[in-house]
């Protein structure tokens, strides 16, 4: 199994302290393409509440992990990979696509390999409803790859600190800085590579520049 749910981290701490998904209110999606078809499904399906959870499937499918979470009385759980369709398609949708709606986005995010969790409730409409995610299902987080090192080490501690996940695998993304590049950039301008700069180590420089003058 190997999915990927991308958060804040306020929603990481929360989820990683309570064991908790948060499946949200399509209302709160980004996408208005998105939220006007949940819209439209959750009234002619006439539930009392709609929620959607948008994952990143990574080579094998998501039955495992849902079969394991049972709807209770009053609920209905699908899931399924999105569709992607073009505008030419979009345009051929009738009233007998209904359930489909859900699980439909537009074919330009189709790199995305989206799959998603919906959650129909007869109870009236909440900002999110929640589902059981154990520490034991994480396998490594990924942190904001735009974060200082000083700022993923304190949110590397906070994590540890937080009850059952002291062992969890927590690294800071290198999608947009990489060392390998960055190593390779030094190599090829023939220059030897600098590790971060602190304020300290700049205030030494400093002092030492100013040293040299003087002499």
């Amino acid at each position: 199994m190997s999915i990927r749910r991308y958060m804040s981290i306020v929603a990481l701490i929360d989820t990683l302290r309570q064991q908790q998904l948060a499946v949200l209110n399509p209302e709160s999606w980004d996408d208005r393409n998105d939220q006007l078809f949940m819209r439209v499904y959750k009234s002619l399906s006439k539930a009392g509440g709609l929620y959607g959870a948008c994952l990143v499937l990574k080579r094998q499918p998501l039955e495992a992990y849902l079969d394991s979470h049972q709807p209770e009385p009053g609920t209905k759980i699908r899931y399924s990979e999105v569709k992607y369709l073009k505008l030419a398609e979009v345009k051929e949708l009738s009233p007998g696509c209904v359930k489909d709606l859900p699980f439909l986005k537009r074919y330009g995010f189709k790199d995305e390999n989206e799959y998603r969790i919906v959650i129909e409730t007869d109870s009236e409409q909440q900002p999110a409803i929640f589902i059981s995610c154990p520490h034991a299902w994480i396998d490594t987080i990924y942190l904001n790859p735009w974060l200082y090192k000083n700022q993923v080490q304190s949110l590397i501690k906070t994590i540890k600190e937080i009850p059952g996940c002291e062992r969890l695998k927590v690294k800071r993304s290198q999608l947009t800085d990489s060392a390998t590049w960055r190593e390779a950039a030094d190599r090829i301008a023939g220059k030897t590579h600098n590790p971060a700069l602190t304020l300290a180590e700049a205030g030494k420089h400093k002092s030492n520049s100013k040293r040299s003058r003087s002499l």
